[in-house]
């Protein structure tokens, strides 16, 4: 063996560990890299497999993403009622369970152009339980499940968690006072309970307005209530 022989693989393996360890150090990565779920996945796609090996979920995610745009946008697969949306969406879920945007859109799609109202809200809750703290899709199971059943208790329980939220819209306020109002009526023997929360709601809102129209809003009902002069 010559020595140039001997010195080329050790040099490309020396090349290759170094590469890794750069790779590994880089932001880029660390932010993007996260192992696949197996256990999760019933049915392994091709691109669940590269997803696997190339470590970048995330990455492979959004293409899966671009694909599914594409396939909603197809009038060959709008005459078929997406047939596979449900199915390219829990597959890109499961490659980014925090890539938030699908469960909106796709939920949307699935309540109102295929009525597979059911599938729409199984899919806002997983996105729930995998993002907590994105109070949008509690907002959207409000909705979907109002729409549903005409279910008040559901839709409050669901505005109260996006309630709790930062950053959510102070609008969010006055729908739930309206709603502990609606159901106030529709419940006549709880009605001293849920105007009871409504009214702590509409005294948090006087004294700690996240903006001047929750404290307008809640003025207004104090007064009418005797609370307020």
């Amino acid at each position: 063996m010559t020595l140039k022989s001997f010195f080329i693989p050790v040099f490309a393996l020396l090349l290759l560990l170094t590469s890794t360890l750069l790779i590994h150090q880089n932001n880029f990565y660390r932010e993007n890299y996260k192992p696949f779920p197996f256990a999760t996945v019933k049915k392994e796609p091709f691109y669940s497999f590269l997803a696997s090996i190339s470590g970048f979920r995330v990455l492979v995610a959004d293409v899966l993403w671009m694909d599914t745009v594409q396939y909603v946008g197809d009038p060959v697969n709008a005459g078929e009622n997406y047939k596979q949306l449900y199915t390219k969406a829990r597959n890109l879920i499961t490659l980014d369970p925090n890539f938030t945007y699908p469960y909106i859109a796709v939920s949307g799609i699935l309540f109102f152009s295929m009525n597979e109202k059911d599938k729409a809200i199984e899919l806002i809750k997983y996105g729930i339980n995998n993002n907590p703290g994105y109070w949008q899709l509690s907002l959207y199971l409000a909705a979907y499940t109002y729409a549903k059943a005409d279910n008040i208790r559901m839709v409050i329980h669901n505005i109260e968690s996006a309630v709790k939220q930062e950053a959510h819209p102070p609008m969010l306020e006055r729908i739930l006072g309206s709603m502990y109002l609606k159901l106030s009526k529709k419940e006549p023997a709880n009605n001293k309970f849920w105007t009871g929360k409504a009214v702590k709601l509409w005294l948090e809102m006087y004294e700690h307005p996240s903006e001047p129209e929750n404290k307008k809003y809640a003025e207004t009902h104090l007064r009418e209530a005797g609370l307020l002069k």
